[in-house]
């Protein structure tokens, strides 16, 4: 394995992490661990980790093996509403259980207004969004353990009328502000610089690539006329130039690749690997960074960080309004869209009605190899119901088990993820609710065919569930 390429020295400074990585997923579970040095790090979805023992489980195990790098995605860095300190905490415990050498979160937002988005959505490019980032990041902090926080570019599938910056000029606010190095993710910049018909490669050199700390790499696709970062297409030859562009100008970083669906034999994404690895090799050496320039000043610095930075009310308003046009059952017209384009919101309106059965499927193993079949019944079912404010994975997984378990081409699969969800979790309440279920469960399912199963869960949310299955 080759050695680490070291870390820009950000806040605190980082080791331990370089070379290429991959996005743990268990789909590449196999091949990974029969093949341990096609990869010098990796890296897990917190969230993932949360919510599945088993996933966490695993998580700490692979950590034997490589160095892991927690990304999370909902802690909500960009809400002007203020961080959610008890997932701050939670991932600083996962941090420190996994001796993570470093930490991910993205500059967006995924709440607002009480309302959960589900989905990662980019804020305006305002100083007023740089502030409240800042004031959010300085909170998390204080709950996470003394390693490098670094922050991920979002994509954009909504502009926001007020931009006052450009998109590489509002990060270099953002890595001021925070004292953080940037996670770039160079998909992202080729699909917002595609669908904002300008040149990729102009827009990276937008950005503050001296305090590029590691990058994210991974495949996307147009979908009538627009360019989605899907990480589940092969990263195309355009995306491997722009990343060769940027690696010109940071030196040799960190690499990871991002897959996340339709996963080709791995022989596939080892060449997307190679690749990767062998365009940070060419780069350049890597220079030490310059002092980054100070941020604009806040025309009125908030009395204490507690206080909400000049602006936050305001960008509030904004982002709880997104958050229901994005999330309302029933889609807007496009009076009520104003200021915001029609188009652009039905458009990320779809893409989360995509990304609730994505994250729902992986919860329904044995349902989901009927991968098409389920998919297109998951739809059908996020459709007609609105999303859950918590859990809301589980009560869509829930939700699309139990209306499998009607095809009885889908039953039996369907009865036995079902029951294993049931086990962890209590609900949908009336108004579409989960909660962890804390007391024990035992429980028994009838499969097709007559087969008897019991699921068997002891005292506590994160207890093991059997699958027990009597002799007949």
């Amino acid at each position: 394995m080759e050695q680490p390429v070291p870390l820009n020295g950000g806040v605190g400074g980082v080791g331990g992490v370089g070379g290429v990585g991959v996005g743990f997923r268990p789909e590449l579970a196999a091949d990974l661990l029969a093949a341990p040095s096609a990869v010098d790090f990796v890296e897990v979805v917190a969230e993932a980790c949360f919510a599945s023992p088993a996933a966490r489980r695993e998580a700490a195990a692979i950590a034997r093996i490589w160095p892991v790098v927690p990304h999370g995605v909902k802690l909500s860095l960009g809400s002007a509403e203020g961080v959610d300190l008890d997932r701050a905490r939670r991932l600083g415990a996962l941090c420190r259980e996994l001796a993570a050498p470093v930490v991910s979160e993205h500059v967006a937002f995924v709440r607002g207004g009480g309302r959960e988005i589900g989905h990662l959505t980019a804020l305006p490019y305002t100083l007023e969004a740089a502030r409240v980032v800042a004031r959010n990041v300085a909170a998390a902090r204080r709950a996470l353990p003394d390693i490098p926080l670094l922050l991920e570019n979002a994509a954009r599938t909504l502009r926001f009328p007020d931009d006052s910056l450009d998109e590489g000029s509002f990060y270099a606010e953002v890595v001021a502000r925070t004292g953080c190095d940037l996670l770039l993710d160079v998909g992202n910049v080729y699909a917002n610089a595609v669908n904002a018909g300008v040149d990729p490669g102009a827009l990276a050199r937008s950005y503050p690539l001296e305090r590029v700390a590691m990058i994210h790499v991974a495949g996307g696709a147009r979908e009538h006329g627009f360019y989605f970062d899907t990480h589940a297409h092969p990263v195309p030859e355009p995306v491997f130039a722009l990343l060769a562009a940027v690696l010109a100008a940071t030196g040799p970083v960190p690499i990871l690749l991002e897959r996340d669906g339709d996963f080709p034999p791995f022989a596939a994404l080892a060449a997307e690997l190679a690749t990767a690895r062998a365009l940070a090799r060419s780069a350049p050496p890597r220079r030490s960074p310059p002092p980054p320039p100070p941020a604009s000043p806040p025309a009125s610095p908030p009395a204490s960080a507690a206080d909400p930075p000049p602006g936050a009310a305001a960008l509030a308003a904004v982002q709880a309004r997104v958050a229901e046009l994005f999330t309302a059952p029933r889609a807007p017209s496009p009076a009520d869209v104003r200021p915001f384009a029609a188009d652009e919101v039905a458009r990320s309106r779809a893409i989360l009605q995509r990304k609730r059965v994505d994250d729902a499927l992986p919860l329904l193993p044995r349902l989901a190899s009927h991968r098409e079949a389920a998919a297109r019944l998951g739809a059908r079912c996020v459709e007609a119901s609105p999303r859950a404010h918590r859990l809301a994975a589980v009560a869509d997984a829930l939700r699309i088990a139990a209306a499998a378990a009607a095809d009885e081409r889908l039953a039996a699969e369907a009865l036995v993820d079902g029951l294993l969800l049931r086990a962890r979790f209590v609900g949908p309440a009336a108004d579409g609710s989960v909660r962890p279920r804390l007391l024990p469960f035992i429980r028994r399912e009838r499969l097709p065919g007559g087969r008897v199963i019991w699921a068997i869960k002891g005292m506590g949310s994160s207890a093991d569930v059997r699958i027990v299955e009597p002799r007949r």
